[in-house]
C-alpha cells in the first residue's frame, strides 16, 4: 500500500514506513515438453531455400544493372576519344556531336557512381540479412539444447528432492524469450566485430558482383580486379573506383591469371563455357559441370590448370567457387562479335576459315570450306 493511500485513509494517524521492493526479475516461461517437441519440429522443417534464391537472384541482377551501366559508359567514353583523336588528326574545333557527347557524359558518369554505390549497399544488405537468416536457425537449435538441458536437470533434482520442489524449479528455470534475445544478440555482436572483407570480400556472392563492376568499367584489356584485402578501406568503406584498380604494386601473378581467365574456353572440356565458375584462391574458371565430374567424391585434386598449385575439394565447392558472371557477359559480347562478323562476310569471304579472336584466345571456328561434289 502507498504511502499516498495511507494518507488518505489514517489521516494524522502515525507515519508508516515504506518497504523496499525487491529486484525485478522478468517471468519465466519454462518450455513444456509438447512446446519442446514443438520447436524441434520447426528447426527440422524449417527451410529457407527460397529466400537464398531470392537474395542471390537480386545480387545477380544488382551486379547486371551496374555491368550495363558502366558497359554503356565506357563506350560512349572510347566514342568520344575517337571524336577527339579525329579532330585532333585534323586539327579542326570541335563538332556538334562531340560537344553534346562531352555534356551528357559529364552528367550520365555522375548518375553511373551513384547507382554504382547505391548497388554495392544493396548487395552489403542482402548479405546481411542472408547472415541473419543464418544465424536463426543457429539460434533455434542452441535454444533448443538449452531447454532440453534445463528440463534434464529438472527432472533429476525433482527425483532427488521428491515431491513439492516442482513450483520452486519451475521459476529457476530460465526464460526461452529471455534466452532467444541474449542468443540473437551475441550472434549479432560476432557479426558486427567482423571486419568488411571478412563479412564481404570472402563472400562468394559479393566477389561476383565485384568481378562483373570491374569487368564492365575496365573493359577488356583494362587492369586486372585487385586482390580481394584492397575492396575496402580501413574504417570498412568499400572501393568502388577505378583509381586503384590496377596498381602499380600488382605482382606478375595477378597479371599472368588475369590474361589466363581471359579464355572463354574450359580448360576441362576446351570448349566455350555455359555455366563458368571461378575459384576465388586461383581465379581459374571451369564448366561448373565438368569441374564436379573432375572432383573426387573425396580427398583433393589440383586444379587442372597448367601450372597451378591450387587444390580443389568437392567439400569446399560451395565456399571455394563462385558464379562467374563476368564472365557469362564476355562470352555473350565474344558471341555477338561472332554474330556481327559472319553477317559483314562476303559470299566470297564466308568459304574461308574465320576466328574470332579474344585478347589472343579463339572463340570458334568459321565456317569450314565448301566441298566440291564430283560428278560421277
Amino acid at each position: 500500500m502507498s504511502r499516498r493511500l495511507l494518507n488518505r485513509q489514517g489521516g494524522g494517524g502515525p507515519a508508516t514506513s515504506l518497504v523496499d521492493l525487491p529486484e525485478y526479475e522478468p517471468p519465466a516461461c519454462p518450455l513444456t515438453d509438447n512446446a519442446r517437441s514443438k520447436l524441434n519440429d520447426l528447426i527440422n522443417t524449417r527451410t529457407n531455400a527460397v529466400y537464398q534464391q531470392q537474395v542471390s537472384e537480386s545480387i545477380r541482377l544488382l551486379g547486371s544493372s551496374v555491368g550495363d551501366i558502366h558497359d554503356r559508359l565506357r563506350t560512349q567514353n572510347e566514342a568520344l576519344a575517337g571524336l577527339k583523336a579525329k579532330r585532333e588528326e585534323k586539327g579542326t574545333d570541335k563538332t556538334e556531336d562531340e560537344q553534346r557527347l562531352e555534356s551528357h557524359l559529364a552528367e550520365f558518369e555522375g548518375r553511373v557512381d551513384e547507382l554504382t554505390f547505391s548497388s554495392e549497399k544493396a548487395v552489403r544488405d542482402l548479405i546481411d540479412r542472408r547472415a541473419e537468416l543464418e544465424d536463426e536457425a543457429d539460434i533455434l537449435k542452441e535454444l533448443y539444447d538449452t531447454a532440453s538441458a534445463e528440463a534434464r536437470q529438472q527432472r533429476q533434482e525433482q527425483e532427488q528432492e521428491g515431491e513439492g520442489s516442482d513450483e520452486r524449479e519451475q521459476l529457476a528455470a530460465s526464460s526461452a524469450i529471455e534466452t532467444f534475445k541474449k542468443l540473437r544478440a551475441r550472434k549479432e555482436a560476432e557479426y558486427t566485430n567482423m571486419s568488411a572483407r571478412q563479412r564481404y570480400a570472402l563472400n562468394n556472392d559479393y566477389a561476383g558482383f565485384k568481378k562483373v563492376w570491374h569487368d564492365a568499367m575496365a573493359g577488356e584489356d583494362g587492369p586486372p580486379l585487385p586482390d580481394a584485402s584492397r575492396w575496402f578501406t580501413q574504417d570498412g568503406q568499400p572501393v568502388m573506383n577505378g583509381a586503384n584498380a590496377g596498381d602499380a604494386d600488382d605482382d606478375d601473378d595477378d597479371i599472368a591469371v588475369a590474361r589466363e581467365t581471359i579464355s572463354i574456353n574450359c580448360p576441362l572440356t576446351l570448349q566455350p563455357m555455359k555455366d563458368p565458375y571461378t575459384n576465388r584462391n586461383c581465379k581459374h574458371t571451369f564448366e561448373k559441370s565438368a569441374l564436379l565430374e573432375y572432383l573426387p567424391m573425396r580427398g583433393e585434386s589440383q586444379c587442372p590448370q597448367a601450372g597451378c598449385s591450387q587444390s580443389f575439394a568437392r567439400a569446399r565447392f560451395d565456399h571455394d567457387f563462385f558464379p562467374d558472371q563476368a564472365m557469362v557477359r564476355r562470352i555473350k559480347r565474344a558471341r555477338q562479335a561472332q554474330a556481327q562478323q559472319d553477317m559483314e562476310m562476303d559470299d566470297d569471304d564466308a568459304d574461308g576459315e574465320d576466328d574470332v579472336v579474344v585478347r589472343g584466345q579463339k572463340l570458334a571456328s568459321g565456317r569450314a570450306p565448301k566441298k566440291e561434289e564430283d560428278d560421277d
